[in-house]
């Protein structure tokens, strides 16, 4: 059995010698298990590739991005549904399983958590933060905090990081990403205010920003190389490790305008043996094991997983919040398609090149035309 997986934190717990979740597996059931991970920026043409030449049975799906689109092609088999009554597919948080279903059918089922946290160093702020902030009060906040001698922020501005990293911000001013039918809802003049906010900070943050994606801002939180990032929640677990300089330090709170994803496994329609797929998807996502992913990368699926270590992580109870009112984009047929549009154009804007008009304009062009 060949699994795809994405190259995160996350998907490295599951090929640690000391866990021997695989072999573990093929001691029980007699299943040998290949499980390959593939670095973000080659994930998703491997992906696509795996559909059309049978290499993968299971595959890693970002959620509500690529769900809808797969389905539509024919890409992922529907599972059976058939649980084992341990496994108790209930214990998945509300709004996760509202994510890996499409039409009450049940497509995938969840690794890990992506959304958006701000974590902050509390002795270097002269104020205190609550649980949940808004995008404007974070921005005061920075504001406040600035020094000449020390980067205060740092963003995700990479161009595979930059439109979710800018997305809190858009929906703050109100206003969402895409509509129900994938049309561009982003320019307005409440979508330029809301990209020069997001372009605005460029200033509190290191001059090579731009290209600062999560190994960046990871490093930039865990060695106090800025007081405050936001960072995802699935990067908590490694960025509060044992290289974390003065971990007690470090607060969390949740965005108003979050977005999460949360990555899950599914069966390639390529598939010939789903019953030993279903069989393994439900080992790798089991109580027990989502416990120890959880811990790895910093944020679990299931509620009995949040429960069990609270006490012990303490960003638990605010990743819980995240999870509670973070809101996923529409499920369309081409959500990919459409980010990469945006992305093109606010790049440009974050570089100066256009205007935060002119890229918004553009990037909704782009869309009309497709």
């Amino acid at each position: 059995m060949n699994v795809l997986a994405v190259g995160d934190p996350a998907t490295d717990v599951y090929v640690e010698k000391g866990n021997n979740f695989l072999g573990r597996f093929e001691k029980q059931t007699g299943i040998h298990v290949i499980f390959n991970i593939v670095k973000w920026s080659e994930y998703y043409s491997t992906l696509l590739k795996s559909f059309q030449e049978y290499k993968y049975d299971i595959l890693m799906v970002a959620g509500h991005l690529w769900l809808h689109e797969f389905v539509n092609k024919g890409y992922l088999q529907k599972l059976s549904g058939d649980f084992e009554e341990t496994y108790d597919y209930e214990d998945i948080l509300p709004s996760i399983r509202r994510e890996i279903e499409l039409n009450h059918d049940k497509y995938l089922v969840p690794s890990f958590c992506d959304g958006h946290i701000l974590l902050y160093r509390k002795s270097q702020l002269n104020q205190e933060l609550t649980e949940v902030v808004s995008t404007d009060e974070m921005i005061q906040v920075v504001k406040n905090n600035s020094e000449k001698h020390k980067e205060t922020f740092v963003l995700k501005a990479h161009p595979s990081e930059i439109f979710l990293d800018f997305l809190p911000y858009l929906r703050n001013e109100g206003i969402d990403a895409f509509d129900g039918n994938g049309l561009p809802l982003f320019n307005t003049s409440a979508g330029c205010i809301a990209l020069q906010k997001y372009i605005d900070m460029k200033k509190y943050c290191a001059k090579e920003v731009a290209s600062f994606g999560n190994e960046e801002v990871l490093e930039a939180i865990q060695r106090d190389q800025c007081k405050l990032g936001v960072s995802w929640g699935g990067q908590l677990g490694q960025i509060m490790n044992e290289r974390c300089l003065n971990p007690d330090d470090i607060g969390f709170a949740a965005l108003e305008t979050s977005w999460n994803v949360t990555w899950s496994f599914g069966i390639n329609h390529l598939c010939t043996d789903q019953a030993s797929a279903e069989r393994l998807l439900q080992y790798l996502t089991s109580k027990e094991i989502d416990q120890v992913v959880g811990a790895y990368c910093g944020n679990p699926t299931r509620r009995s997983s949040f429960l069990a270590g609270q006490r012990k992580f303490r960003w638990y109870p605010v990743l819980l919040q995240m999870l509670e009112r973070a809101k996923p984009l529409p499920h369309l047929p081409n959500t990919g398609q459409l980010i990469g549009k945006v992305t093109e154009e606010i790049v440009k804007a974050f570089n100066n090149e256009l205007t935060p008009e002119q890229a918004l304009e553009q990037a909704a062009h782009k869309i009309m035309l497709a």
